[in-house]
């Protein structure tokens, strides 16, 4: 397969299709004299990893993509590969270097070979690096199914992200589809919202965003981009749930009602919603997807082209089917725990926190007895808004705290009511926008 489109520009560095393609095809020619097959890639620069990516793909190479650049993370993903190429060091272990060599220039265009396989490193549910296998083939018919979707909706917007390239919700939206479907892409992701509203502006043009539910939250929090309102075409939500609150603001302030998307690294894009009116709006699942639903645990089943075999998948999301394609979700099956016997969905609970006029954002969590001397319990770590930390400043942290038991009994049984609250500035997300739970157990031990 070749590129459909050849009229992407590279804003930051201000490179046309033409010469990113060029340095795709002088890269491929040189790997393909390598004889390692399974390459580990990790590189910083979202840019040079695009030309990184597609000269691998060129020269029918294996890739390995590991959550983050850490040392430890590459050592234990060396295991599964033969040589490294990126921009962190790595020591003991063969690593690529470009060499200026005498490039023989095809006027062919570059050919991308659709098996080549692809490892994603993602979290499991143990907390250890779980390995995803994908084929480029696969990824390339989620990038069609999601320009038949959403191409119109976009049209020539230039694309911008606060997602990085090294999650494959950002690997896909912000960087593959539109490549693949040539538009404009502006690669570098903004870590601050003020950074990401000024460039906005600079551009004077459509811009469609790619970000995450804690990137929106941040936006509306700081009202950063209704000075740019004008400019914003479109707006993708992934990774997380976003706040139904958050989705009725961005509405508000940018006349635009982001497209969130549901999915995993496992399964690629599910469905898809747009809500500014009805917060139980349901789920509308792409194309080429069939779901199913396991009656006795209410688990969401998918076939779907973007994973390997034609074999049923369960999720971990508890469901409720509507259509043959819609269902609104329940929440997670592995959010349901128990508390002395006495079943409780921990989104439930963490959705009457959130309506809290004093909670800005709040997660619950299951806090287990490691050493057996006390029962488990459940623990909630909060965020307050103003009007929160105004109350706060007139009580105890006792005494407020008890407000929030007081309030939560109105709905759940005291055995399954947080029995420990930790008050934050923010909740600990990462660069992807997920959070990181491992910091969140330790704030109860």
């Amino acid at each position: 397969m070749i590129f459909p489109k050849t009229s992407s520009t590279f804003i930051e560095q201000n490179i046309a299709f033409e010469q990113w393609h060029q340095q795709v095809q002088e890269l491929a020619q040189q790997l393909s004299s390598c004889d390692e097959q399974h390459w580990l890639l990790f590189e910083q620069d979202s840019y040079q990893f695009s030309v990184t990516f597609f000269a691998l793909i060129a020269a029918r190479k294996s890739i390995v993509l590991p959550q983050n650049g850490q040392p430890q993370q590459l050592q234990d993903c060396m295991n599964n590969a033969d040589i490294y190429i990126g921009s962190e060091s790595l020591s003991g272990y063969r690593v690529f270097h470009s060499k200026k060599l005498p490039i023989q220039h095809s006027p062919q265009p570059v050919e991308l070979y659709g098996e080549c396989a692809i490892v994603f490193y993602t979290s499991g549910s143990s907390g250890s690096p779980k390995a995803i296998n994908k084929t480029f083939e696969q990824l390339v018919t989620e990038i069609e199914q999601l320009e038949r979707c959403f191409g119109l909706a976009l049209a020539d917007a230039l694309i911008m992200a606060t997602v990085s390239h090294q999650h494959i919700y950002g690997l896909i939206f912000k960087m593959l589809w539109p490549i693949w479907a040539g538009r404009d892409v502006y690669l570098t992701p903004f870590e601050y919202p003020e950074h990401l509203a000024h460039q906005i502006i600079s551009q004077r043009r459509n811009v469609c965003l790619i970000s995450s539910p804690a990137y929106y939250h941040r936006l509306i929090k700081d009202n950063m981009l209704i000075a740019c309102h004008d400019h914003i075409s479109a707006l993708f939500s992934s990774g997380g749930p976003l706040e139904f609150g958050v989705a009725q603001a961005l509405t508000q302030q940018l006349n635009c009602t982001p497209f969130e998307v549901f999915g995993s690294t496992e399964t690629g894009g599910i469905a898809w919603r747009q809500r500014s009116e009805c917060e139980d709006q349901p789920w509308l699942v792409f194309g080429d997807i069939e779901i199913d639903i396991d009656l006795r645990s209410q688990r969401l089943s998918i076939k779907s082209p973007y994973m390997s075999g034609d074999n049923w998948y369960q999720t971990d999301d508890r469901i409720e089917i509507v259509s043959n394609n819609q269902f609104k979700l329940l929440g997670r099956a592995d959010r349901i725990v128990k508390i002395e016997e006495k079943r409780c969905s921990l989104d439930d609970i963490e959705s009457k926190l959130n309506a809290h006029p004093f909670i800005d954002q709040a997660h619950v969590l299951l806090v287990r007895d490691v050493h057996g001397h006390k029962r488990d319990c459940l623990g909630a770590a909060i965020v307050l808004n103003e009007q929160g930390l105004i109350a706060l400043t007139g009580a105890t942290k006792f005494s407020f705290d008890r407000q929030l038991k007081d309030y939560l009994k109105a709905y759940f049984e005291a055995l399954v009511i947080p029995r420990k609250f930790r008050h934050l500035e923010q909740l600990p997300f990462n660069a992807q926008g997920k959070l990181n739970k491992k910091q969140l157990e330790q704030l109860f031990e």
